[in-house]
């Protein structure tokens, strides 16, 4: 079952943890620490070897806490008079953590990178050496001994420090790359909403300036009900084939309206009818071609979105100002290179979609040259 990585907790707890681990005669340790989330100093203990429960108590002697934690040292071994602090386990009597004062207690301090003091980790052991499994004997650590036992396990914690740095900044790192890229995609499903629905939008404008043909063709205004557009903005199927099934529906109208005085004639949704083979053969095909032609889609949007503000500024279609005119602005070498790896499916839907585009299709000269290459092959 999934559970939290060790670094997630402050380092000083995971030390603590280990720590009734490091010697079999550690009975106790306790951890001294600032916590950056909770933005307070506070301190824990295991003070019972076999329950390695972790306990909380609250500092009354903040002056010595913040002394203690000003220090400059590795390791130091320090009497338990010499940390005359108390402290109260919450919900539990008054004690005293440090009450023990035949043993000796081994402080290890590592500098928080938060607000530069130590977090202090205190083992307390035997005077002797049976802290290290020798049970018989009564021997008193010597100065050396207790210099060599203390840079051991400085090291061994300060390696357990640093991985929980190390890990925490690649974790971070990891999870700051997912969240782009999370960011990205959805940034892009919006981009994408927004294609389907401009071009749904041009859709409809495109079916409009057709009717608009007819009605000048028949001298009778025809215009499209909201049944007759949203069937149309389901349609699948090339350009060529809707025009034939508008002309099919205006005449279709004009005979059912023979005899009648009219000026107007509203096509609704049964007025067009779509040829079902043509229909379900390209709607087969329509989410793979969506899945592959979208960002192309977008790219052709968003060049011909900025188009249209250049132009209307009055200002020199060229690829820097279009550029800078796109939303999220891009150099002049992007779009070249945009355009140099979508070349094929450019050409393809300024193919299929005419009357799609026409600012760039007609004035931009990047997409021009792709255009008159493309004739000239």
């Amino acid at each position: 079952m999934p559970e939290l990585f060790s670094f997630i907790k402050p380092s000083l707890i995971t030390m603590l943890e280990t720590s009734i681990h490091l010697f079999p005669g550690i009975e106790k340790s306790t951890a001294l620490y600032f916590d950056p989330l909770l933005n307070g100093v506070f301190c824990k203990g295991i003070i019972n070897r076999n329950i390695q429960t972790i306990q909380d108590f609250t500092l009354t002697d903040h002056a010595l806490v913040a002394n203690l934690r000003k220090r400059k040292f590795q390791f130091q071994w320090m009497r338990a008079d010499q940390l005359p602090f108390e402290t109260i386990q919450l919900g539990q009597k008054q004690l005293n953590i440090f009450d023990e004062t035949e043993n000796i207690v081994l402080a290890l301090a590592f500098e928080n990178s938060h607000d530069q003091q130590a977090d202090l980790l205190f083992l307390y052991l035997s005077k002797n050496m049976s802290s290290f499994g020798i049970s018989n004997s009564t021997n008193t650590l010597s100065t050396s001994e207790k210099a060599i036992i203390g840079a051991m396990a400085y090291n061994i914690f300060k390696i357990q420090w640093k991985n929980n740095h190390r890990d925490s900044e690649t974790l971070i790192a990891i999870n700051q790359q997912i969240k782009k890229l999370h960011d990205e995609n959805d940034q892009l499903k919006n981009e994408i909403e927004l294609l389907k629905d401009n071009f749904q939008q041009r859709f409809i404008e495109i079916c409009q300036e057709h009717l608009q043909k007819l009605s000048s063709q028949y001298q009778i205004s025809f215009e499209l009900d909201k049944s007759a557009i949203h069937k149309i903005n389901g349609f699948v199927g090339t350009m060529e084939q809707l025009k034939t099934s508008l002309a099919q529906a205006v005449q279709l109208a004009i005979n059912m309206n023979y005899g009648n005085n009219y000026t107007t004639i509203v096509l609704k949704e049964w007025n067009i009818k779509f040829d079902d083979s043509t229909h379900i053969v390209n709607k087969s095909l329509l989410p793979t071609i969506q899945q592959r032609y979208q960002k192309t889609y977008l790219l052709l949007e968003k060049l011909e979105n900025a188009a249209r503000v250049v132009t209307n500024n009055n200002e020199r279609l060229t690829s820097e100002n279009v550029g800078s005119a796109c939303p999220i602005p891009i150099s002049a070498p992007a779009i070249s290179d945009a355009l140099k790896n979508h070349h094929k499916k450019v050409i393809s839907l300024l193919t299929e979609f005419p009357e799609m585009w026409p600012t760039i299709r007609n004035e931009f000269r990047p997409i021009k040259n792709l255009l008159n290459n493309q004739q000239a092959v």
